[in-house]
């Protein structure tokens, strides 16, 4: 039997695992419905460690420009002092009992996009926000998207790549104001979650319920598929250095008999995963996801 080059770093099964950063050197995601915040070093031989918990939905943390850690918490933006305090920096006015974060990023510009959902059961109400740290300014530049995950941007093309989780598709925006949304691709087998482009210029998708990562070549919209150890993959990033780790977030919520990674953040080094073109599993325009949304949770 060949032995999985994929570890698990998290010291537990997680219920909502999402939102991988690296902060300094230092990877960082979070159990985004239980609010915690999880620290893991490259190399160490510990399992992460849990770092701060919340009394709110967490959908990230990542430093701003400026230094400041800035977290998705609640339905709005915070920033997370040294002195351990929280301060709201960006409201976006929505009912914490009925809205909660999800996913985000920073733009090159230095604001932050982030998306917001709803978690009662109530009908699908998602946006996606964009805060203006010079004015403070919170605005709603996307409605009519369920579960918004990422966005992530490509500066060379003044554009952003935004996963319609519901949909099944990746939809693309120029920054250009009063430019539309186009579709990227449309993903089969599972429906696109967290989004991550690379040094290299490849973009990385975790596909919740497709067991995988579909990695996508620079100027490419042909995916090649990356088999993962977890049914609900949410997040990848990859570490620096000569020898990367990709490492990818994962949810064991809604699973009746979670597998043995089911829940776990887990790593591998880069150059043990084979990426083979020959298994590509479409990106067919038009095609439909068969995911089964009714927990609305990614």
């Amino acid at each position: 039997m060949t032995h999985s080059p994929w570890q698990p770093i998290s010291p537990s099964r997680l219920e909502l695992g999402e939102g991988l950063r690296i902060i300094d050197g230092t990877v960082h995601w979070v159990d985004l419905l239980r609010g915690e915040l999880y620290a893991w070093t490259p190399g160490s031989a510990d399992r992460a460690t849990l770092v701060r918990t919340f009394d709110a939905p967490l959908g990230f943390v990542e430093k701003a420009s400026d230094g400041r850690l800035i977290a998705a918490l609640g339905t709005g933006l915070s920033w997370l002092r040294e002195d351990g305090s929280v301060a709201e920096i960006a409201s976006t006015g929505l009912n914490p009992s009925r809205h909660r974060v999800n996913d985000g990023s920073f733009a090159p510009d230095g604001s932050c996009w982030f998306g917001t959902m709803v978690h009662d059961g109530s009908p699908a109400d998602g946006h996606l926000w964009r805060w203006d740290p010079e004015t403070g300014e919170t605005s709603c530049m996307m409605s009519g998207i369920e579960i918004p995950n990422g966005p992530v941007f490509l500066p060379e093309i003044e554009a952003m790549l935004i996963a319609d989780t519901v949909a099944g598709k990746i939809l693309s925006k120029s920054l250009v104001p009063g430019s539309s949304v186009e579709p990227f691709v449309t993903v089969d087998g599972g429906s696109p979650d967290g989004v991550h482009v690379d040094c290299e210029g490849r973009l990385w998708n975790a596909v919740w319920g497709g067991n995988r990562l579909d990695v996508y070549a620079p100027g490419e919209r042909r995916a090649k598929p990356l088999d993962l150890p977890v049914s609900q993959p949410t997040s990848v990033t990859l570490t620096a250095g000569d020898e990367p780790l990709v490492i990818v977030t994962s949810a064991s919520i809604g699973l009746e008999t979670p597998g043995e990674l089911d829940g776990f953040t887990i790593a591998a080094p880069l150059s043990l995963l084979a990426l083979e073109p020959a298994r590509v599993r479409g990106l067919r325009r038009g095609s439909s996801s068969q995911k089964d949304h009714s927990k609305r949770t990614p």
